[in-house]
């Protein structure tokens, strides 16, 4: 059965802006829970491991637990007469 022209059961805009995926929420909070019911389990075996390895584990779970940092551009768009010193 194709698609028709204007219908009404078809969502042509897709999911309002802000409103965050279902899935994608319910799999950061099991990664939590999995993190959260270990986290004893990783602090007694983490003297076991060299300095690299605790690094690569780090590295390796701190992206789920904490949120990204975006990166903010910095642009210097200052009129050039303001701050001309030929006086």
């Amino acid at each position: 059965m194709p698609f028709q022209k204007n219908d009404k059961n078809i969502n042509t805009k897709g999911r309002t802006k802000g409103v965050p995926n279902k899935t994608t929420s319910e799999i950061k909070n099991l990664l939590l829970s999995v993190f959260n019911d270990n986290l004893n389990e990783i602090l007694s075996r983490q003297t076991e491991l060299t300095l690299n390895e605790r690094l690569a584990l780090n590295k390796t779970l701190l992206p789920y637990i904490i949120p990204n940092v975006k990166q903010e551009s910095f642009s210097n768009n200052l009129e050039p007469s303001i701050f001309d010193t030929n006086w």
